[in-house]
C-alpha cells in the first residue's frame, strides 16, 4: 500500500486552477519507479521523470507543475526515498582552502510565490506593446525537449511557450525570432522574478579558518538515482 504524504509546494498552488494547497500529496519512490529513474540522462530527463510523476503526485496534474514545484519534489523525493545528505566540494572564500561540505538537503530553504501572484502576468515590451506571460511547466519542458532534438532554437521555443496568446506556438516562435533581444530578456526576466523552489545553497563553517561561508549545491542526476558510493557515504555500516 502506497503512503501519500502532504507536500507544501513553493507555488502555494496559486497557479493551479481549482487546486487547494493542502490537497497535494506525494509518496516516496518505489521499485517500479526506478525503471524510469535509472535511465534518466540529459536527453530524456523531462519525459522519463514525468512518467514517474504521474504515479507519484496526487491532487494536481503533473503536466501543469511549475518547474520550481518540480525541483522541490525532486529534493523531497531524494530526502524521503534515499538520503538527506550530499557531499559537495568547494573552496573557502576566506582562506581559499579546499573543503568537503556535507549538505543536509532538509535544510535547503525554498522561495515561495508571493501570495498575490496571478497569471497571466502583464509585461510591457520596448515597443509599448503589452504581452501576457505564465510560468513554465513540466509540459513545456517535455515539448521543448522534443523540439530541441530536431531544431537548434529550443531556447527561444521554451520562452515562446510562456506567452499567453491565441497564436499557435510556431507563430509565436516566429515573432520571437524577430523580437529585439532586450524584449526576449524581459520575458526571461519574468521567469526569474517569480523564481520559486529550492534555493540551492547551504551554509558551512570552514574547518581550516573557522569562518562561515556558503556553498552552492549543484543539480545532480544522483538526486534521482544515487550511485552506490553516495549511498554508502550516507548509510555507512548500515548498507
Amino acid at each position: 500500500m502506497s503512503t501519500f504524504l502532504p507536500i507544501n509546494l513553493p507555488s502555494r498552488c496559486l497557479v493551479y486552477e481549482g487546486v487547494e494547497a493542502d490537497s497535494v500529496k506525494a509518496r516516496a519512490y518505489q521499485g517500479k519507479d526506478e525503471v524510469y529513474l535509472a535511465q534518466i540522462n540529459p536527453t530524456n530527463l523531462e519525459r522519463n521523470y514525468y512518467e514517474v510523476l504521474r504515479d507519484l503526485i496526487q491532487g494536481v496534474d503533473p503536466l501543469k507543475l511549475t518547474l520550481g514545484d518540480r525541483m522541490y519534489i525532486i529534493l523531497w523525493e531524494c530526502v524521503n526515498s534515499y538520503t538527506s545528505t550530499l557531499n559537495v566540494s568547494t573552496v573557502c572564500s576566506h582562506c581559499l582552502a579546499s573543503e568537503l561540505v556535507t549538505v543536509d538537503l532538509r535544510n535547503i530553504e525554498a522561495n515561495e510565490l508571493p501570495e498575490d501572484f496571478k497569471q497571466p502576468y502583464s509585461v510591457k515590451l520596448s515597443t509599448g506593446k503589452e504581452i501576457f506571460l505564465r510560468l513554465l511547466t513540466v509540459d513545456d519542458e517535455i515539448k521543448t525537449e522534443k523540439y530541441g532534438k530536431e531544431k537548434e532554437d529550443d531556447f527561444l521555443y521554451r520562452y515562446a511557450r510562456s506567452v499567453v496568446t491565441d497564436d499557435d506556438i510556431l507563430q509565436t516562435l516566429e515573432k520571437f525570432r524577430e523580437m529585439p533581444a532586450k524584449d526576449v530578456l524581459r520575458i526571461v526576466a519574468f521567469q526569474e522574478k517569480f523564481f520559486h523552489g529550492p534555493v540551492m545553497e547551504s551554509k558551512f563553517t570552514c574547518s581550516k579558518c573557522g569562518e562561515g561561508d556558503t556553498v552552492e549545491v549543484p543539480f545532480r542526476f544522483e538526486f534521482f538515482f544515487p550511485d552506490v558510493s553516495q549511498l554508502a557515504e550516507s548509510f555507512g555500516e548500515g548498507i
